[in-house]
């Protein structure tokens, strides 16, 4: 009797090392997933904080951003309840590249009233703000500059008071040659923050100025500020977006303008660094 031909093999691989192959494929992708999470920077974490900012978490909604490589994405990630045990796997803190602690905003627990989330929010505001101050404090002393900056902190910023004297002459929103390497050690202090909102305000005395370039105190503020924003950012690698400039003219004193000291020290520019918590919400 004839024997039966066999079928010839198939060509190509087994079809077990497809779905073999298939499965390294994804273990790579999570390997590599968490070793960009394990590297992250200061900027990172704060988006990561920004996150566990609203009631109803987002891994990444629409207006956060991804925590891998910090790129706007799209919303319909699936929501991740539970955020409290998340954090305190975590940690509850996550440390910055300068071994700095971030806090993340107080959890909004259903159970507690508005007032009370309100008080609690604002206590973790007025504690970042004094850990910054005391910090500032300590920079400042450093740079041998404690005596040329007045500051002071509440629950959103820390606040740098520069005298306008020192910066400019009269008139003049020019820096003044003799004033830029005390504009270089503001900017060796700032880059520290430079993940948070950092605000440049200018300030005036009332006398009216008389100048064919500035209509009045304004606009001389105006300018003041823009000068020492681009002045500083020229000085550290800083982030662009997280300044705001303004000018308020005379419209804010701090002091008299009765008499000449109290107009000295209304003419000023104000340093605002947002806390963590504020921060987040621009």
């Amino acid at each position: 009797m004839a024997k039966r031909k066999q079928p010839p093999a198939e060509e190509g691989s087994p079809a077990w090392m497809a779905t073999f192959s298939d499965l390294m494929n994804l273990l790579l992708c999570f390997f590599v997933l968490l070793f960009a999470s394990s590297t992250m920077d200061e900027g990172k974490i704060q988006k990561i904080a920004a996150s566990f900012d609203n009631i109803s978490f987002s891994v990444i909604d629409s207006a956060s951003f991804s925590l891998v490589d910090g790129n706007m994405m799209s919303a319909g990630v699936t929501q991740v309840p539970q955020v409290e045990g998340i954090l305190t796997e975590a940690g509850k803190n996550v440390e910055g590249e300068a071994g700095d602690q971030v806090d993340v905003a107080p959890s909004q627990n259903p159970e507690l009233s508005e007032s009370e989330i309100n008080k609690a929010y604002e206590e973790q505001g007025q504690e970042q703000s004094e850990k910054m101050y005391d910090e500032l404090v300590t920079m400042a002393e450093s740079y041998s500059i404690s005596n040329q900056v007045l500051l002071d902190y509440n629950a959103q910023y820390v606040e740098l008071d520069l005298n306008g004297s020192i910066l400019f002459d009269s008139g003049s929103a020019e820096v003044r040659e003799d004033s830029k390497i005390f504009l270089q050690k503001i900017a060796s202090v700032l880059v520290k923050y430079r993940y948070n909102i950092i605000e440049i305000e200018g300030h005036t005395d009332d006398v009216p100025i008389s100048s064919a370039k500035y209509e009045n105190n304004r606009e001389l503020s105006a300018d003041r500020a823009r000068k020492v924003y681009e002045y500083i950012v020229t000085q550290e690698n800083f982030i662009d977006s997280n300044f705001k400039i303004t000018g308020y003219g005379e419209s804010r004193p701090v002091a008299s303008n009765a008499t000449e000291e109290g107009r000295a020290r209304n003419r000023r520019v104000v340093i605002k660094i947002y806390n963590q918590q504020n921060s987040v919400q621009y």
